[in-house]
């Protein structure tokens, strides 16, 4: 009996692996939602093109607010029958592109650009993540609306609320107004944040000012457009690095924050983290964007050396099909069509009784990192001032 266990046993894990690797594949029955889906990412990506450049308002936020009106205009039966594809693709296609985000984050990239930009941005993505969820719950949100709006504002925006809102299980209409949140501040931010850096910054001191940018506005796109207009208006293009270096920075954050966020919201998680209550709160999609991260500041780390990335790819093979994964096939495609899913899947009344508390907590926590980034920049300043040119 024992040999007939242990055989059995062997034998159950290739079976569930087999059965769960099924379950990941598209049928049938999945085609018309995926394709609604694609093709309204589609549609987002020729309407973000064509909105000023001014803007810089990106396919993503766009697929979201066409696939919420689209859905909401489709008759009964339309809707009956894309709905199993968008539970795919809000699933299963979703998580395949946070995989692929991974790709995008490098240790060895922040500690070549400059590593003195950690403990900036340690201080401003953790006063917003601790800061967002308190003043979330004194408002009386939802918790997991509270963990997607502290990741939006602290972090990348869209991309770490399309990371976070599947490890929390949060909903498509939570996942809707945090998105709506970051679109909106960030480009209040984005408008704003060049004048006050002119105002309170020394002309001179292109990294303090890049560092104040590229920590204080949400989204990445963002980011760069403001220093963009930044460099333009006051004629420094050092700026637009230094705020690029800040914001990579921070979006490497999210590969320890979205497993903390699993975590904190776990049901099994509520009477303390162990090790046993940690692996069940983060699912396998996030292990798996933080082995992509790992794989990506491994290769990076090689190339530094002189070698090679593992072992067979030199920099520009490396680094050309890293960002392809990582933008193109993870950002622009998957994201950007589970995005579009979940707005397809948004329905308008479950907006009802949301009223302004959300899009108070998003402006106070907008202030709350934008002020730590202010606050960090202008130390930096004071102790160790730029020499001029």
């Amino acid at each position: 009996p024992a040999v007939v266990e242990t055989v059995g046993g062997g034998l159950s894990l290739p079976l569930a692996m087999l059965s769960y690797l099924s379950k990941l594949l598209p049928r049938l029955e999945h085609a018309p939602g995926i394709a609604a889906a694609a093709g309204t990412a589609g549609a987002a990506t020729f309407v973000a093109s064509q909105l000023p450049s001014q803007l810089h308002i990106s396919a993503i936020p766009v697929s979201i607010v066409l696939g919420a009106a689209a859905g909401n205009a489709a008759p009964s039966a339309v809707t009956a029958a894309i709905k199993p594809g968008l539970s795919y693709a809000t699933s299963n296609i979703l998580r395949t592109g946070i995989v692929c985000v991974g790709a995008k984050l490098s240790a060895a990239q922040i500690l070549a650009l400059g590593w003195t930009t950690v403990p900036a941005a340690a201080c401003s993505v953790g006063a917003g993540v601790t800061i967002i969820p308190m003043l979330a719950a004194r408002f009386g949100l939802a918790p997991r609306l509270g963990a997607l709006l502290a990741c939006g504002t602290s972090i990348c925006g869209v991309t770490a609320i399309s990371a976070v809102a599947p490890a929390i299980a949060a909903t498509q209409a939570e996942v809707a107004i945090a998105v709506a949140n970051v679109v909106a501040f960030g480009s209040v931010g984005m408008l704003v944040y060049p004048h006050v850096a002119a105002a309170l910054f020394p002309p001179s001191d292109s990294r303090a000012i890049g560092l104040f940018l590229g920590l204080a506005v949400h989204d990445t796109a963002q980011v760069m457009g403001c220093a963009a207009s930044y460099a333009e208006q006051y004629s420094d293009a050092a700026v637009v690095g230094a705020a690029a270096v800040a914001k990579l920075t921070r979006n490497v954050f999210l590969a320890a924050v979205v497993p903390l966020m699993a975590v904190r919201h776990a049901a099994g998680a509520t009477g303390g983290v162990t090790a046993k209550t940690f692996a069940a709160a983060v699912p396998a999609f996030v292990g798996g964007f933080l082995a992509m991260a790992a794989v990506r500041t491994f290769g990076d780390a090689q190339l530094a050396n002189g070698g090679s990335a593992l072992f067979a790819f030199d920099s520009a093979q490396w680094k050309g099909g890293a960002d392809w994964l990582g933008a193109v096939l993870g950002t622009k495609v998957l994201l950007s069509t589970g995005l579009a899913a979940v707005g397809l899947s948004v329905n308008f009344a479950a907006f009802h009784g949301a009223g302004l508390a959300p899009f108070a907590v998003g402006a106070a926590g907008a202030s709350v990192v934008g002020g730590v980034g202010l606050s960090v920049a202008l130390l930096m300043v004071s102790l160790a001032p730029a020499v001029p040119a």
